[in-house]
């Protein structure tokens, strides 16, 4: 299998600087958006942001939009930092670009999903399947990109010295599903169905940050500054959605998220990290699936919510409380992580 071997410690100052960087786009973008999407929730256009928006029920989706400005800005600047080294070559760059084109495409699909369900007023949205068909080929796509860049093979390590298993063809298919998957976990980790009632104001953005801070601190290359880029563009929109939340991520937000997630694990190296990470995000999604598996057994509700946070905010547990019961969670993702990266350096040595 194809490591990448590049350094990332001569980029670190750099990656310091786009992460501040996108952290102010984000925060001083979301001045000029959260009125004009707060003008498709309620028809009024209002300039202010202030206190008195609390409590009144017009906190708007397009969330992602506000966090793709600091991804798009931040991407320019690490694409032109790459090129600008001579240690790090075409394939580096083409990587980046690959992952920032996927991002977007993601982002595309839930903006559209926001502007049907709040403008439009159409609750479904997009039909299920075809939103869901669109993010598999979508990941299919960004994988075959990586074969042809750098000849992805299909090779995945395994944890405990199993050594690794070739997937073959089957590898863009079936991680392509797995990336998927995953996407869906984030868009359950912030909200259920899409519904603002069940979304805990900060989650997303505190989970999204760590992790992105992790491939920051520990990766190397493109894979690095991805991270850089993600944790500042996550920061400077969790100002604005955490409680009382003055944006909510949308759907926009949680593709875009989910999606930036994933290429940073595929770029890496090392696939198995889209397991071990987003364990969060991971517990609400499967308690979405046994809720509904047992409500199709018993036709009882097993949680009055439709993931894990959500029945915690249902049970009266504050937006704070639900991050800081996932925060030990998310480290712990983060912690089996580094050890699985380390165990996979140790292997690839």
């Amino acid at each position: 299998m194809k490591v990448l071997s590049m350094r990332y410690n001569e980029l670190t100052p750099y990656g310091g600087a786009l992460m501040g960087l996108c952290f102010v786009l984000g925060l001083t973008a979301a001045i000029a958006l959260i009125p004009i999407f707060r003008f498709y929730e309620t028809g009024i256009y209002e300039p202010h942001i202030g206190d008195r928006f609390r409590n009144d029920d017009s906190s708007p989706r397009f969330g992602g939009a506000v966090m793709m400005i600091g991804i798009a800005a931040g991407g320019v600047g690490s694409i032109a930092l790459l090129c600008a080294k001579s240690s790090f070559g075409n394939d580096d760059v083409k990587r980046l670009t690959s992952a920032l084109i996927f991002a977007f495409l993601a982002f595309l699909a839930g903006f559209l999903q926001d502007y049907i369900k709040q403008k439009l007023n159409r609750p479904a949205g997009i039909k299920g399947s075809l939103l869901f068909l669109f993010l598999w080929g979508l990941c299919v796509c960004f994988l075959v990109s990586l074969r042809l860049i750098s000849g992805l093979t299909g090779e995945v390590l395994l944890p405990f010295r199993l050594g690794f298993i070739s997937f073959g063809a089957f590898y863009y298919p079936v991680f392509g599903l797995l990336m998927t998957l995953c996407i869906y976990a984030f868009r359950v980790h912030d909200t259920f169905g899409g519904e603002e009632k069940y979304c805990c104001e900060g989650l997303m953005g505190v989970s999204v940050m760590l992790i992105s801070l992790f491939f920051a601190a520990v990766g190397s290359g493109e894979c690095s500054l991805l991270g850089y880029i993600t944790a500042g563009s996550a920061a400077g929109l969790l100002i604005w959605s955490f409680y009382p939340a003055k944006v909510y991520f949308g759907e926009s937000g949680q593709l875009l998220c989910g999606a930036l997630i994933c290429a940073m694990c595929i770029i890496s190296g090392k696939d198995l990290l889209l397991i071990f990470l987003p364990t969060s995000a991971i517990i609400d999604i499967l308690a979405a699936f046994i809720r509904f598996v047992h409500y199709k057994r018993t036709k009882r509700v097993l949680l009055l919510g439709g993931s894990l946070h959500a029945h915690l905010k249902q049970k009266g547990v504050s937006d704070v409380k639900v991050i800081l019961w996932s925060l030990p969670i998310t480290l712990a993702g983060i912690a089996a992580a580094a050890a699985f990266w380390i165990y996979s350096e140790n292997i690839l040595s």
